[in-house]
């Protein structure tokens, strides 16, 4: 997408292309003392060389330019946002500007809903060799923090970001970029570095011919809050920061300035060939197609300042980062042990001594205990599974005297019904130390206002609500023998996205909730992994009823047995069942139920070998069962309505699918 500057006066051309031209102007006494405070402040230190620099008289930088220019890189990313529909994806460039929070356009994440779509990565880039990088993949949490102006405005986005990346790696141990309101960083005629992914390619960085040409401008409001410079970007390259030789962030890339005429009334671009094209066709051409007068940037103080008023004006903005982030930027109140004024924070790039001020930086966070938890009131206002949410009543099961055969409830912590409420779902975990597995999950699914959330870091929590000994945490999973080290793998009970739904707030914390132990079950890793059948069956029922609000309730859990064998003291279940029950528009509940063998990787488990043999790589067989068979199998009670409406008429055993075409239910 090309993003063209907003203004377009033949006064502002004039300067633009003036600017591009003349010398480097006489130097002001007053604003080079400033830049050298800047710079020194900066952490980049001052000598004669920089005198001399900004007096235009050489071009040496310090060589600790280059190590400074890698810590500001590691803090950019490329931000891929894809379309609401189809396949469709817009690339932007972005970067974190102190803990958790990262910086780029409007246009490339308007709003949070974006944002959760979006996933953004670090480290994709040539490494000394001319090969590409590890990079590492962060999701965004708007719902800790976001504030944004349009793209006609001052056109930036602020949002938060998550702790951990897909592979583990500490957000803090990128560093960031600190933002400083104070003005004379930089002045006409001075040069800039950019550092960016364009058209979303590697990271690049732009170093020659990047001159500042226009600043502000005192007698315009709306240009005072822009900076324009000469320089190489291209699309992809939105978002990108635009630095000083001292790493200081100046400006937010934005947009660009095309060379523009009028042909017959018609506007029309200069092209790199000497031709034009009007403006609406030159705008589909790729970005080094179109002659550029310059590039466009969003001051930071004018952007701090904006962001400042938004708080003020609706409190509900400053979240917590975003509060820091203001007093840090105005030097109040810096970033816990950083110092002030700084522009570069975070973990040396070599084996040098970090540049921080004090070692209880926010990275040191990297080494927090994998022992995760969260205080007592975290679930007060999580209401749980619906029994009324499909408009017939749908209680939750009750556990017959069969089911109590294996164990009985774990009690619950402010629960007088021993049920586990979380958002849009419930569990009752069996309390049997040799088990301590769910009974049973229930879960609301809304598929009218069901959100695409990504995984994130796959952190999963303890409840507080029962005792820890009760739930089974990472000592059964890894470690084993074999190439990948884990036999099981953690699987979901509660689907991740089922009950990700509602306002952001809700959908992100339904998301989070499923990463609790008590939702998780061992699951051999070739059946977690491939079971597509098994973990499509929610959706395949669910949007194939004829009615249009798309709307589930879903039973599901482990099949407890006498024959179970151990492994790490836990019974390892051998079936997973599921219930499903859906309404169609004139309010006729329908239910049908299923059941899916990891038989073959829960018994003989071995601990020398992974498995080899029979079906050994292939997802578990699935079965279509009546309720009823779920009930004398599980020794679960449900209520009369779900049983009364199973759509199976087939034989008691079971009929086997094959795929989803074989799964007996209403359809469209």
């Amino acid at each position: 997408m090309i993003i063209e500057s907003r203004f377009d006066d033949a006064e502002l051309r004039s300067e633009l292309k003036s600017g591009r031209a003349d010398a480097r102007p006489s130097a002001d006494p007053a604003k080079m003392v400033d830049q050298l405070v800047h710079r020194m402040r900066a952490g980049a230190g001052a000598d004669f060389d920089a005198y001399e620099a900004l007096l235009g008289m050489n071009d040496l930088v310090e060589i600790n330019y280059l190590e400074r220019g890698l810590m500001a890189a590691r803090a950019v990313c490329r931000i891929s946002a894809p379309a609401l529909v189809g396949d469709g994806n817009e690339w932007g460039t972005g970067f974190l500007i102190g803990p958790r929070l990262l910086l780029t356009n409007n246009h490339v994440l308007p709003t949070p809903e974006d944002a959760l779509r979006a996933t953004i990565e670090f480290g994709y880039e040539l490494d000394g060799s001319g090969r590409l990088k590890h990079s590492t993949r962060f999701v965004l949490t708007p719902q800790d923090g976001f504030v944004t102006s349009p793209r006609d405005r001052l056109d930036y986005t602020i949002v938060a970001v998550a702790e951990r990346g897909d592979d583990g790696t500490a957000l803090a141990d990128l560093g960031f970029l600190r933002l400083d309101a104070r003005t004379g960083k930089i002045d006409v005629g001075d040069f800039v570095t950019i550092i960016q992914h364009p058209d979303a390619r590697t990271k690049r960085i732009s170093l020659r011919e990047n001159k500042v040409v226009k600043y502000g401008d005192e007698r315009n409001a709306a240009l005072d809050d822009f900076l324009w410079y000469s320089s190489d970007t291209a699309p992809g390259s939105s978002g990108a920061p635009v630095c000083t030789d001292a790493w200081q962030v100046v400006c937010l890339h934005h947009a660009g300035v095309p060379s523009r005429s009028i042909v017959d009334g018609v506007e029309h671009w200069a092209l790199v060939d000497g031709d034009v094209a009007p403006a609406a066709a030159a705008r589909r051409l790729p970005a080094d197609k179109i002659r550029w007068v310059a590039n466009e940037g969003v001051r930071v103080s004018k952007l701090l300042a904006d962001i400042e008023q938004q708080v003020k004006a609706t409190p509900a903005l400053g979240a917590p980062l975003i509060a820091a982030l203001v007093a840090d930027a105005s030097g109040m109140k810096p970033f816990a042990g950083t110092q002030p004024f700084q522009s570069l924070v975070g973990p040396p790039i070599f084996g040098a001594p970090a540049i921080i001020a004090a070692p209880t930086l926010a990275f040191e966070t990297a080494s927090a205990p994998r022992r995760r938890t969260h205080p007592a009131n975290y679930f007060d206002d999580r209401k749980g599974y619906d029994p009324e949410f499909l408009g017939p009543t749908v209680p939750l099961p009750a556990l017959g005297p069969n089911a109590l055969r294996f164990g009985t409830p774990a009690k619950v912590a402010g629960a007088s019904d021993d049920v586990l409420r979380y958002r849009h779902f419930s569990v009752v975990l069996n309390g049997a130390v040799e088990r301590r597995l769910a009974f049973f999950t229930a879960v609301n699914i809304d598929g009218a206002r069901w959100l695409n959330l990504e995984r994130g870091n796959d952190a999963w929590f303890y409840d507080p609500r029962i005792p820890e000994d009760l739930q089974i945490g990472d000592e059964l999973y890894g470690n084993e023998p074999g190439p990948r080290n884990n036999y099981f793998d953690r699987g979901h009970l509660v689907r991740r996205l089922d009950p990700v739904w509602g306002d952001i707030r809700e959908a992100k914390q339904a998301n989070d909730d499923t990463f609790h132990w008590t939702n998780c079950s061992p699951q051999y890793f070739g059946f977690n992994q491939g079971a597509d059948l098994w973990q499509g069956l929610e959706n395949f029922i669910l949007y194939n009823t004829d009615e249009e609000d798309v709307r589930a309730s879903v039973f599901t859990g482990p099949l407890f047995r006498s024959d179970d064998e151990e492994h790490r003291g836990v019974l390892i279940p051998q079936f997973f069942w599921k219930v499903v029950a859906v309404v169609d528009r004139r309010g006729q509940l329908y239910a049908s139920g299923y059941l899916v063998s990891q038989q073959d990787y829960a018994l003989d488990i071995p601990f020398e070998r992974l498995p080899v043999g029979p079906n050994s790589t292939e997802p578990g067989q699935n079965f279509q069962v009546s309720v009823a068979k779920i009930e004398a199998e599980t020794g679960l009670v449900f209520p009369d309505a779900v049983r009364q409406a199973d759509v199976f008429n087939g034989p008691m055993a079971g009929r086997r699918l094959r795929t989803l075409a074989d799964v007996q239910h209403p359809r469209r």
